[in-house]
């Protein structure tokens, strides 16, 4: 079977020997079961199935990955989701950590051996409420890590392309800036998009400000159990002094809070106290704000009142920025990682969902080749993604693309190939170089001789051309999206 199957398949062995498991084991089936959820299927079979879980003799959770590999990737990707999760889930406070297999021997005890007692419950959530960093303190996050090792969620990390390059502007416009350029910031788009690197960044980048601003990020599921656990103390005052004293507060996953009236009534003075006070608030949903199911008009009120920015879908172009990134982060742990040109090419073009499940897909291939001694080609990559429960894009030809381009407008494929410079004609052309460009792997000089024989420079102005417009212009929009779905069936 593949990794995939077998990596399932411990999971669920592993899941079999928790029939007489501590709470410690059935928060984990709960928090591991909403990860699943939300990161697919993919990213639960290559990365998730292969945790585990134990507890120290201190009473803290220390989710072990089988490699060191594994757990820079699991701190960086689900480190502050996973511990929002395990607050929600558990009674009672824990300390989260994240420890490759190596580490974990000296940190764990068995279950046999009794823990030590734990700590008295805290009325705030204090791994989400600490400090400046954009991740909750724990060993590995990148405020311990030593001088000189990479931190993954900034600005240099982030890949800027046609998709998010106005929410990039307006994040280091936040970042830079001593006063609110525009509150509150609302970033929103589908899961896997970037909204939480792109807060992540933000806070970042205001902690390494000279102005000596404090950012503060928290989750939504962090600031109603944090809220919800104050109310069961009958002490409000600390959590509101906590939230309330940074200078750029930045939550994520607001949709969370939607539907919970006292939460959404702390949410909306803590947001209005600090714009008050001219203190920035930064959101990120998967939903815009005029679409959130909030009771609330008020709050609602507030939140249109901002600026809310849009996050789309990578394309092409950005899909492959990504791809060098991540392989440029990967050989941090393996230096000898060589992934030709041609396999990112084909990477970018196939998986077209989320730069998320671009990365898992990409661990995978890693794992399946480098980590194993084989090389990285064509044939090794197909053969992973063949085992993978990954939806990837339908492989077009740039002959297809000039045939639909010219159905769609009622032109013939000589017209889009001709030197006919009529409106009528240019428009469709520039379109279907724009589509050849991004949904195939052709290079520019190729795009260019299959266009009746132009210049690759003629290519570049045509596909630069419709992706300036794309934003603006509704109706070039639809024309393109039309046929695209065309060319996918």
């Amino acid at each position: 079977m593949g990794l995939n199957n077998s990596a399932l398949s411990a999971a669920s062995a592993h899941e079999g020997k928790m029939t007489h498991a501590t709470p410690v084991f059935a928060t984990w089936r709960e928090v591991r079961s909403r990860l699943r959820q939300e990161y697919g299927d993919l990213v639960y079979a290559s990365e998730i199935a292969r945790l585990r879980v134990e507890e120290d003799a201190h009473g803290r959770v220390c989710v072990i990955c089988p490699t060191e590999f594994g757990r820079a990737w699991a701190e960086d990707n689900l480190g502050t989701r996973l511990r929002a999760l395990w607050a929600a889930f558990d009674s009672e406070p824990r300390d989260v950590l994240i420890l490759a297999e190596s580490a974990a021997a000296s940190a764990v005890v068995r279950q046999s051996e009794p823990a030590a007692p734990r700590r008295a419950p805290n009325a705030l959530p204090m791994r989400a409420l600490q400090g400046t960093a954009a991740m909750p303190t724990a060993p590995g996050t990148p405020a311990e890590r030593p001088a000189g090792s990479p931190v993954r969620f900034t600005f240099d990390t982030f890949m800027v392309g046609s998709a998010n390059v106005m929410a990039v502007t307006a994040a280091k416009a936040i970042a830079g800036s001593s006063e609110p350029p525009f509150n509150p910031a609302f970033f929103h788009g589908d899961y896997g998009v970037g909204k939480t690197h792109l807060l992540a960044a933000i806070a970042h980048a205001v902690g390494l400000g000279e102005s000596r601003r404090k950012a503060l990020y928290l989750t939504a599921e962090e600031f109603l159990n944090g809220f919800q656990s104050a109310l069961r103390a009958r002490d409000v005052q600390p959590f509101k002094d906590q939230v309330r004293s940074c200078d750029v507060l930045l939550i994520d996953d607001v949709h969370f809070i939607a539907g919970k009236p006292r939460t959404e009534d702390e949410f909306l003075h803590t947001i209005a106290a600090l714009i008050a006070d001219g203190k920035q608030v930064v959101l990120a949903s998967h939903t815009a704000p005029d679409q959130l199911q909030i009771a609330d008009g008020r709050l609602k009120s507030l939140l249109r009142g901002g600026f809310a920015c849009p996050l789309q879908s990578p394309d092409l172009d950005l899909r492959r920025k990504i791809i060098d990134c991540k392989i440029a982060q990967a050989r941090s742990h393996c230096a000898d990682l060589d992934v030709p040109e041609n396999v990112r090419d084909f990477l970018a073009a196939r998986i077209t969902t989320s730069a998320r499940e671009l990365e898992g897909v990409l661990n995978n291939v890693i794992v399946r080749t480098a980590y194993l001694d084989r090389p990285v080609t064509l044939e090794t990559v197909e053969e992973a993604l063949s085992e993978l429960p990954v939806k990837t894009e339908r492989r077009v030809s740039v002959d297809e693309i000039q045939k639909t381009v010219a159905a769609y407008f009622n032109l013939t494929v000589d017209d889009i190939l001709s030197k006919r410079r009529t409106q009528s004609v240019v428009r469709p052309r520039h379109i279907a170089m724009y589509l050849a460009k991004t949904m195939t792997t052709r290079s520019l000089p190729d795009i260019g001789n299959r266009f009746g024989g132009r210049d690759h420079s003629t290519v570049i102005h045509a596909v630069n051309k419709i992706a300036e417009r794309l934003p603006s212009d509704g109706v070039l929009a639809e024309d393109v999206e039309a046929i695209k779905r065309r060319l996918r069936g």
